[in-house]
């Protein structure tokens, strides 16, 4: 060890081994020649110049010759050192996410493995699948540079939060997983959720940038027959998705309901395709009087589906599956042509409202999809109002605008559904061309329990009437409220109290009926 010290290099120690035999070996030849040789034989070795000379240079050739050895040696091992370093690097940087720092997807998918291999039947590991809210907000106002610094500022966090038994992983994008090896209760899996959550609680200090944000956690255990991380991906997403649907920051475990829900998604979705080519759907429509005179001004088309097995189904099940099969495109072309077609039998002025989603505006064909319908049926622009939620105008606000626009300027009625529910921006009133004011239903019976609900529907009415734009309550149900709403200024009412949805081969009967009450 001293040695290591004082030569640090192996070549040095290397010479001085080389010069201490260089320096011993004419010592032994000579005491050899001595002892070997017989008395009457001369010695080998003659002390002249050239003699001595070899003999006093002995320890400098040895110590050259080991000196380069030595050197060698060392590059060699350097060699070998360098190489295992880069073999290291390349495997880190092959399980490592570079961003992070993090163990990534093949990291994952390699420990995974190996507790598939190893585990005993007691275990039952925990995967914790994280997915940030308002990450792309993040990118796309502040620019990638900030969502990196994001990123690897919430990786820190979880590093330093989570004990020793957990790992974590980032996946890509802003996903990220955590595991808790052997069998963890729900108890302590909760816990750890938790602490996950409450690391968002403050917001980020970036360099130039501080931001908010949060996280929605889907949790799932390995289960006996599982073999494969996607098997257990696909769990926990499926949680995710389910804990990205409440407020804030929260964590769905996923469980034999979630399982069963899920199923019946599926094969919702796996029919739908299907249920269009069989012409399963129909249209029924729900009738929009005025508050004072309760003419029909108006039939607000619902979309059903008559299912072979299933019976009836109603669209808030399966609504949701089109839009993300993308196959609410063709279904919602359909109800265009059919409402259109419909309502163009009816007898003027009564028009039909049709609910229309933002997926169906960004196809850049939808607007002149409807002015088509429109020539090729009959109806007059007139008598069609097109239903939007509030949640269309975060589809593209340019978009949306230039749509609703070009649809007014043709004559087709825009009608703002669901108001009071959600952003209720008074900037929306403002900003897109709306003639209607549809409050929600939620609001018709607590109107009636809470003077604050009540302040808020009078708020919304008066509203209307400042913007100059037909205001219609849905959900009236009793005499009570629709009085209520006649005494605040209401235009029209949709709901139970006046009828509820009738087949398309029953609104003309529903139409002489009213009239005959009128007339009566």
């Amino acid at each position: 060890m001293m040695l290591k010290t004082l030569l640090p290099r192996i070549e040095q120690r290397y010479a001085l081994t080389g010069s201490i035999f260089g320096a011993f070996l004419p010592t032994i030849c000579f005491a050899a020649d001595q002892l070997l040789r017989d008395s009457a034989q001369a010695s080998l070795f003659g002390f002249s110049a050239p003699t001595a000379t070899a003999l006093a240079l002995m320890p400098v050739f040895f110590g050259v010759g080991f000196y380069q050895i030595g050197r060698s040696k060392a590059l060699l091992i350097a060699e070998l050192s360098q190489r295992r370093q880069t073999e290291q690097r390349l495997t880190h940087d092959a399980y490592h996410d570079r961003l992070t720092g993090l163990a990534n997807r093949f990291c994952l998918e390699r420990d995974i493995q190996a507790i598939v291999e190893r585990s005993e039947e007691a275990d039952r590991p925990a995967l914790l699948l994280l997915d940030l809210d308002r990450f792309k907000f993040v990118n796309d106002s502040l620019g990638h540079d900030a969502g990196d610094a994001l990123l690897a500022a919430i990786a820190g966090r979880l590093r330093r939060a989570l004990c020793a038994t957990t790992g974590v992983y980032r996946l890509g994008g802003d996903e990220f997983v955590v595991t808790i090896a052997g069998r963890p209760s729900a108890g302590k899996i909760e816990d750890v959720c938790r602490t996950i959550c409450d690391l968002f609680a403050e917001p980020f200090e970036l360099k130039r940038h501080r931001v908010a944000s949060g996280c929605s956690i889907g949790v799932t255990f390995m289960d006996a027959g599982d073999t494969s991380m996607s098997e257990l991906l696909k769990r926990a997403d499926l949680a995710l998705y389910e804990a990205k649907a409440m407020p804030g920051s929260g964590f769905r475990f996923f469980d034999a309901a979630l399982a069963a829900d899920v199923q019946a998604r599926s094969a919702i979705e796996n029919d739908l395709a299907r249920a269009i080519r069989a012409e399963e759907f129909f249209l029924e429509y729900q009738p929009i009087v005025g508050v004072e005179s309760r003419t029909v001004r108006a039939f607000e088309a619902l979309l059903r589906w008559r299912h072979p097995e299933k019976g009836r189904i109603m669209p808030d099940v399966f609504i949701p599956a089109a839009e993300k099969t993308g196959l609410i495109l063709p279904l919602g072309n359909w109800v265009v042509r059919e409402a259109c077609r419909e309502a163009a039998a009816w007898p003027a002025p009564a028009g039909v409202a049709i609910n229309v989603v933002g997926d169906q505006f960004k196809d850049r064909a939808f607007v002149g999809y409807v002015k088509q319908c429109l020539m090729e049926t009959g109806l007059a622009p007139g008598r069609l109002t097109i239903e939007v939620t509030e949640s269309v105008f975060s589809v593209d606000e340019t978009v949306i605008r230039e749509s609703l626009s070009e649809l007014r300027s043709h004559g087709v009625r825009v009608a703002l559904d669901d108001f009071g529910i959600g952003f209720s921006s008074i900037n929306n009133l403002r900003a897109f061309p709306i003639d209607q004011l549809k409050i929600d239903r939620s609001f018709a019976q607590a109107m009636m329990e809470s003077k604050r609900d009540a302040d808020l529907v009078d708020i919304i009415l008066k509203l209307g009437r400042t913007f100059q734009v037909t205001t219609t309550v849905e959900g009236i149900e009793s005499e009570g409220q629709l009085d209520f709403i006649r005494q605040r200024g209401a235009s029209e009412a949709q709901g139970y109290l006046i009828s509820g949805p009738v087949a398309a081969s029953d609104v003309m009967r529903f139409l002489s009926q009213s009239d005959d009450r009128l007339s009566a």
